[in-house]
């Protein structure tokens, strides 16, 4: 088993009882990437035995676009995650490209303990590269209902700490990764953004969505939005979009950018059909934009800052 947990320290369960998929669990989640943005529902539909262990079975449905191409090219996706709980350790089924079950987070971890990222164990050099430490636990309420949550980060492609905390809640998960942990080491195309998540007995929004949960669900129903490419490209401290007669469609919308790591780095929201996105304080890379209006359309665009 890969999921090898970095100390030797002996913890004892908590006085409650962790909580993941309980009835009814489902999760809406954004994805994004430098060449691909979409939308996913996920569903808790049961535990099953799976390669050698009682896991709980989630399926997910949804799709995405591929902005490489011109036009974009619009693909479905339907598939199973698999999660088994070792104790207080959540794992996760990496393969089929990596057959084997991986530690997704560790609810029992006090602040020092380290794990490898799921899949990257040997792929980012020499220890700790790669590592995710946990900065903090704690238990906070979240819309009522009382949640534990582990703070983890992470060490670069160059060993050093990262100067940022994820939280990983119970039932929840993360909100920015969900399923997918932060990236540690490597740079990857793709990340994850919590919409909504709710069970029989708990609902929760993230307070960066006010969209409805299953927005952009199908492509005949909401498009794209069709939109020039950002200008300058390459810039420094400012980008314009513009689309269709110099201006995106009427209606507010939501402007987003992730950085190379998939890291989301700035959010704005704007009525303006000419919009100017201040990135003064942004250090030179690849960016990844998205824009979504207020019916679901989604239009995604490659931007690089000098």
């Amino acid at each position: 088993m890969r999921a090898t947990l970095l100390t030797l320290i002996l913890l004892p369960l908590s006085a409650f009882a962790q909580s993941w998929c309980p009835p009814g669990a489902e999760w809406h989640v954004t994805t994004n990437g430098l060449a691909h943005e979409g939308y996913l529902h996920r569903v808790y539909a049961g535990d099953t035995l799976f390669q050698g262990r009682i896991a709980q079975r989630i399926t997910q449905a949804g799709h995405y676009y591929d902005y490489w191409s011109t036009p974009p090219t619009y693909h479905e996706v339907a598939d199973t995650i698999h999660t088994s709980l070792d104790g207080d350790v959540l794992l996760l089924w990496l393969g089929p490209t990596i057959p084997e079950w991986d530690t997704l987070i560790w609810f029992g971890a006090v602040p020092g303990d380290r794990w490898y990222g799921p899949g990257t164990h040997g792929f980012c050099g020499a220890y700790p590269r790669g590592i995710y430490e946990v900065t903090d636990t704690s238990t906070t309420t979240v819309f009522g209902m009382p949640l534990r949550r582990v703070g983890i980060t992470g060490f670069g492609p160059d060993g050093e700490i990262n100067g940022w905390t994820h939280y990983f809640h119970e039932r929840i998960g993360l909100e920015f990764g969900t399923f997918l942990l932060p990236d540690a080491c490597l740079i990857v195309d793709g990340h994850e953004i919590l919409r909504c998540y709710s069970d029989d007995d708990f609902s929760y929004v993230a307070p960066n969505w006010s969209f409805a949960c299953n927005s952009a669900v199908n492509v005949n129903e909401h498009g794209t939005i069709s939109a020039t490419p950002p200008f300058p490209n390459p810039g420094t401290s400012y980008f314009t979009l513009s689309g269709v007669e110099g201006s995106l469609l009427p209606g507010p919308h939501t402007i987003t950018l992730v950085d190379a790591t998939g890291r989301m780095v700035l959010q704005q929201r704007t009525a303006d059909a000419r919009p100017v996105i201040n990135t003064e304080a942004l250090p030179a890379g690849l960016y990844r934009i998205s824009v979504s209006n207020e019916q679901g359309a989604v239009m995604g665009a490659t931007w690089v800052k000098e």
